[in-house]
């Protein structure tokens, strides 16, 4: 399946919506005041802190099939010199 765009951009994205959420909670909450104004803004907190753990999951995702592709091929490296023909005169 063909992607919309590039993997990384998806993580920037989240990253950026958990900033600017958090921001906005902060801001509200000190523009309320008290307990009032983190009660009223706890849902933005919470929504700063979802898409914060998502960005983190598609980080250690990416580095997982990162560091699986890296051993697949160094595993591939392994084996190519022990599949080398002996050179041998034709006939």
């Amino acid at each position: 399946m063909k992607r919309f765009w590039d993997p990384g951009l998806g993580r920037t994205i989240l990253f950026s919506l958990a900033l600017v959420t958090f921001v906005i909670a902060s801001y509200q909450t000190l523009a309320v005041g008290k307990m009032d104004g983190l009660y009223r803004n706890y849902w933005l907190f919470m929504l700063s802190f979802g898409f914060l753990i998502s960005y983190r999951y598609l980080k250690q995702r990416a580095k997982e099939a990162a560091a699986a592709a890296e051993a697949a091929q160094k595993a591939a490296a392994a084996a190519a010199p022990a599949r080398k023909k002996t050179g041998g005169k034709k006939r």
